[in-house]
This record gives C-alpha cells, sequence and structure tokens, in this order.
C-alpha cells in the first residue's frame, strides 16, 4: 500500500516537473526533473526485476541509482551555489565519489547488500550543500521571495529527506540480517520520506504558478 502511494506520487511529481520545459526554468531545475524520471523508472524497474526473477532484494539496482542520484545533486547545487570554496568541493565530490561508489559496491558490501557507507557519504554532502546554499540564501542582499522559489523548497526538502535517512540507513543493514520485521518498517518509513520529499518538490515546480510569479518564462 505504502509502495503503490509512493510510486503514484512520485509520478504526479515527474508529471508536475515536466512544467520546467515548458516554462523554461534554468538548466538545474530541469536536470532535477531528468532525475525525477530516472527515479521513477528505476523504482519500477526494481520491483518489475525483483518480483519477474524472484530475488531476494533488489539492492544492485538502488546501487547503481545511487551513484547516478548524488552526482546529479552535487551538479545541481554547483548550479545554484555561488561560493568558489563550495563549487571546488563539489568538483572533488564529482571525482571522489563515483571511486568511494565502486569500491564499497564491489570489495566491502557487494552488489547485493544495502550500501550504507555510500548513502551516508552522499547524505552528508547533500546536508552539507544545502546548509551551504541557505547560508547563501539568508545572506544574500537580493530580496528572495521564498513562497515561489523552486530552489529553496527543493534543498529543503532534500535536507529534511538526508537528515532523516542516516539514521535509518545506519541501521538497516544490521536490521536485515538479524530483524527482518523491524528492517520492513524502517522500508517503509524510508517510502513514507520519499512520499514527503515528492510532495515538498511537486509545489517546488508548481509555486511559481501557483504565486503568479513566472520568473523563468
Amino acid at each position: 500500500m505504502i509502495y503503490t502511494l509512493y510510486i503514484v506520487t512520485l509520478s504526479i511529481c515527474f508529471v508536475c516537473s515536466l512544467i520546467s520545459f515548458r516554462l523554461h526554468y534554468p538548466f538545474h531545475l530541469r536536470l532535477f526533473t531528468v532525475f525525477l524520471g530516472i527515479s521513477l523508472v528505476t523504482e519500477i524497474a526494481a520491483d518489475l526485476v525483483m518480483h519477474a526473477f524472484r530475488l531476494k532484494s533488489n539492492y544492485s539496482i538502488y546501487s547503481v541509482f545511487m551513484l547516478i542520484e548524488y552526482c546529479i545533486y552535487a551538479v545541481y547545487f554547483r548550479s545554484i551555489i555561488h561560493n568558489n570554496k563550495a563549487r571546488q568541493f563539489i568538483n572533488a565530490f564529482l571525482l571522489a565519489f563515483p571511486v568511494v561508489w565502486a569500491t564499497t559496491s564491489f570489495f566491502v558490501f557487494g552488489p547485493h547488500h544495502w550500501n550504507s557507507y555510500v548513502i551516508l557519504l552522499g547524505d552528508a554532502f547533500t546536508t552539507a550543500m544545502c546548509i551551504v546554499y541557505f547560508r547563501e540564501v539568508f545572506t544574500s542582499e537580493e530580496l528572495i521571495e521564498f513562497k515561489s522559489s523552486p530552489e529553496f523548497w527543493i534543498a529543503a526538502g532534500l535536507i529534511i529527506y538526508s537528515c532523516c535517512e542516516i539514521p535509518i540507513t545506519g541501521m538497516l543493514n544490521y536490521l536485515a540480517t538479524n530483524y527482518v520485521a523491524e528492517a520492513l518498517l524502517l522500508e517503509h518509513a524510508l517510502q513514507l520520506l520519499n512520499i514527503f520529499l515528492c510532495i515538498i518538490i511537486i509545489y517546488a515546480y508548481l509555486c511559481p504558478l501557483l504565486t503568479n510569479t513566472t520568473k523563468y518564462s
């Protein structure tokens, strides 16, 4: 039930985000639209593959998705953050993260286990970039209308999601091995977090229209 609700919400989120192409939103928002499409395809493919081949887990599919996900986040934040040191850090992350992903995916956890190290690193990076972005926004001399700023709402959703996902991810591998029922509850909690994030992103893409502000058109 929760999974179905998540897929429906993610589908609505992706469809709403397509407005970024019609209204000529900037590159970083159109890139995020592409990411939402990749997310939707990944979720559907992971479920279909698991049932079609009767696999015990679909972690290998999500492992590849993690590599794409956090690299897209990095490019997204590099487009909206102006601090030179932060942008250099993002560039370093884009070089180092694939190496960390490959090392942990193939030599530490293996393709069929939840790669908690990659998620912890990716979420820590995402949280840090959200903080840098918020610092720039709140110290900027330029007046920003938060209620009509897609970037603000996407960053707000990502920082909440990442901060909540970190403790869940830290426990998931242990629980999946020793307490299957509890691990399933955590997976449901992650899906609820995803639904919450999708709702915020839906508002992020539509808020310029809802507030009669179409600065990207």
